[in-house]
């Protein structure tokens, strides 16, 4: 496999639990979670993914940027402890 991504700084410190969690929850595309869960599970390089899709890496590499903005909001929403009233 190729390299790993490096995740956004919330994310790097969940639990694979909860980062499968925020997947599901971002109610991605099929396509976009698959994404998500072969390059943040799974840890698979961008041309693996991009070889099981029938994709070109840099398409990988522009889902994945929204991919991860948007499970990184899922997350901070589902885990991030707040007050009273907040």
């Amino acid at each position: 496999m190729s390299a790993r991504a490096k995740l956004p700084e919330p994310l790097d410190k969940l639990l694979r639990s909860q980062l499968e969690n925020a997947i599901h929850e971002a109610a991605l595309h099929r396509d976009d979670e698959l994404i998500a869960k072969r390059r943040i599970i799974d840890k698979w390089g961008q041309i693996d993914v991009a070889a099981e899709l029938g994709w070109d890496r840099s398409t990988v590499s522009d889902h994945e940027k929204y991919i991860f903005q948007r499970v990184e909001a899922v997350a901070k929403q589902l885990y991030t402890k707040k007050g009273a009233g907040d």
